[in-house]
C-alpha cells in the first residue's frame, strides 16, 4: 500500500451524543478525556491514534519502548485540559509521528520483499462498474493487504468491493484500518477507476474504486 502525508480530515460525522473513542469513555476521569469523548473530531482522532499505534508496535522490534514513549505523551496530553485546540494538536502532531514511523516500517519490508516478488505479475481485474455510477448503502468491511478496499452492500442487499480512494478513506489508509464506528454507516458512494500496487510498489493493474463518499 501506497503510504501518503497524514490528511486529517476536515470534516468528521457525529456518530451519537456519546461519541466513540479508542478508550472506554465510561471510565473518562479526567477533563481531557471528558471532552474527547464529547467532541466529534477529538473522539475519531483518539480512534486513529489508537490504529495507528497498534500498527506502529505490531511491526516494531522494541514494543516497550514504543509504550514508553506513548505513556509520556498521553502524560502531556492532560496538560490540555479541556482546551479543543490544545488536545486537537497533539493529536495531529502524535498522528504524523505514527504515520511517519508506520511509512518507515513498510518501507523496510517492502525491500525484503521485493526480492523475493519482483518477477510476480497480476493481471489487471476487470471492470465490473460503470465509471461514475452511485449507489446508497452501508459500510460492511474495510480491509487492507498492499491495498485497501472497502466493502458496501447497497439497498437490495448486494455487496460491493472497490479500491477505497475518496478523500474521506486517506487517514484510513494511512495506517491500514478504519475506525469501527463508520461500520454500517449509511453511505452513497461513486464509482471511479484506481491502479492497484503490489508491496513492491509494482503497479498491478487498475480495478474499481470509490472515489467519493458522502455520509448521512
Amino acid at each position: 500500500m501506497k503510504i501518503v502525508p497524514v490528511l486529517i480530515l476536515a470534516t468528521l460525522f457525529c456518530i451519537s451524543t456519546s461519541y466513540a473513542a479508542g478508550f472506554d469513555c465510561n471510565k473518562a476521569r479526567s477533563s481531557t478525556e471528558k471532552t474527547i469523548c464529547n467532541t466529534t473530531s477529538l473522539s475519531d482522532l483518539d480512534e486513529i491514534l489508537v490504529l495507528s499505534f497498534n500498527k506502529v508496535v505490531a511491526s516494531s522490534a522494541d514494543a516497550k519502548a514504543l509504550k514508553t514513549i506513548q505513556q509520556a505523551w498521553l502524560k502531556n496530553r492532560e496538560t490540555c485540559a479541556s482546551n479543543v485546540s490544545c488536545i486537537t494538536q497533539a493529536y495531529t502532531s502524535r498522528i504524523s509521528e505514527l504515520v511517519n514511523l508506520v511509512a518507515k516500517n513498510q518501507q523496510t519490508m517492502t525491500k525484503t520483499d521485493s526480492s523475493n516478488s519482483a518477477n510476480t505479475q497480476t493481471d489487471p481485474v476487470p471492470a465490473t462498474q460503470a465509471i461514475g455510477k452511485t449507489l446508497t448503502g452501508t459500510i460492511e468491511s474495510y480491509e487492507c493487504g498492499d491495498n485497501c478496499y472497502l466493502t458496501v452492500k447497497d439497498e437490495q442487499g448486494t455487496e460491493h468491493v472497490a479500491l477505497c480512494t475518496a478523500p474521506q478513506c486517506d487517514s484510513w489508509n494511512e495506517v491500514a484500518a478504519m475506525p469501527k464506528s463508520f461500520l454500517k454507516k449509511k453511505v452513497q458512494i461513486s464509482f471511479g477507476r484506481a491502479k492497484q500496487y503490489d508491496g513492491a510498489g509494482n503497479e498491478m493493474g487498475e480495478m474499481d474504486a470509490f472515489d467519493s463518499i458522502t455520509f448521512f
